[in-house]
């Protein structure tokens, strides 16, 4: 199979949503039942379980290299299907790995990653043994992530794309702060075991891989936009929409709250009433946001609408006095 041919059957794949939505939720009560997240709060079909997986080993990546893999075809699904990217190709802001390395018997590739607006997007497929018990569960592993030599310690979310008795392939996203994409990076990566999520099994292992990686050409397609929107809840809570920022990969509205009590969420739809697929949030801090799809091309007018998540997940109210519009084109 060639490359326009891989790329072609990549945009076939129906992916189904609403069964994976299912099954990450009660992966989710698994993970919170079995160790303390922080108050940072991901939701729709992240897995809130502050680290993530994969295994031992050691390779670099230089920016050539990565250039050189980039025809290689990926092990399991592509960053796009994690970012709901469906029929638009993010290969421009790519960095491909493509390594493989093994500990302990288990071996993991790292696919590609990209620099994304306070996000590093990781794919990466674990080749394993499981049983068929095994395809019950779900799969978690620990995950340091190293910029230019410090560790990050914002956390993340990801999910389980698809797990095999040969197989886990699993996408992580690893909160950012204060990186200029433009520049070169020097990234590390180190997964530590790979445990069942009843935590009755465990391959023990560590996995690191080393590259460089540029979100330059992102960079150059980024567009932020001012919003400066101000309202108080009833219970005193303070809102301040900042600014909502548009890049190739993900569309983000980014808010801060005083006296925060209040799990506040935005939802997003387009000039045609359809609403964006959110991916990631982080609420109930000072410095929030709700991360979306990419805008499509046709789009051109945001409708911008709050509304307050219950602790439950059961029930939502929307803030109608305070929904508004923005130009985005």
């Amino acid at each position: 199979m060639n490359k326009e041919q891989f790329n072609r059957s990549i945009d076939k794949i129906d992916i189904p949503i609403d069964k994976l939505i299912t099954r990450e939720k009660a992966a989710m009560l698994q993970g919170q039942k079995r160790r303390k997240v922080r108050r940072t709060t991901k939701r729709s079909i992240l897995v809130a379980c502050g680290l993530c997986m994969a295994l031992l080993g050691f390779g670099f990546v230089s920016t050539g290299m990565a250039e050189a893999l980039s025809n290689l075809p990926i092990i399991g699904s592509t960053l796009e299907e994690f970012v709901y990217s469906r029929g638009h190709s993010l290969k421009d802001y790519k960095t491909i790995i493509g390594e493989s390395v093994e500990d302990n018997g288990m071996k993991v590739t790292l696919n590609e990653v990209i620099l994304d607006e306070g996000q590093l997007l990781i794919s990466s497929t674990f080749h394993t043994k499981l049983t068929d018990e095994d395809l019950n569960y779900n799969w978690y592993s620990d995950i340091k992530i190293y910029i230019n030599g410090s560790e990050l310690s914002l956390g993340g979310g990801g999910r389980t794309e698809e797990i095999t008795n040969s197989k886990v392939h699993y996408f992580w996203s690893a909160n950012l702060e204060d990186i200029k994409l433009q520049d070169n990076h020097q990234i590390k990566i180190v997964f530590h075991n790979l445990e069942r999520s009843d935590s009755k099994k465990m391959t023990k292992g560590k996995w690191s891989f080393a590259f460089t990686a540029s979100g330059e050409k992102l960079m150059a397609n980024r567009k932020s936009i001012p919003i400066d929107k101000h309202f108080t809840l009833e219970d005193g809570q303070k809102v301040e929409v900042e600014e909502l920022v548009l890049t190739p990969v993900s569309t983000r509205l980014d808010y801060k709250m005083e006296n925060v009590t209040t799990d506040l969420y935005f939802r997003l739809e387009n000039q045609n009433g359809v609403e964006l697929q959110e991916f990631s949030a982080q609420t109930m801090s000072s410095n929030n946001y709700n991360r979306f799809a990419a805008l499509e091309n046709h789009v051109t007018k945001l409708k911008i609408i709050p509304y307050i998540h219950s602790t439950d997940n059961t029930d939502e109210k929307i803030l109608y006095d305070e929904i508004f519009e923005i130009d985005v084109k």
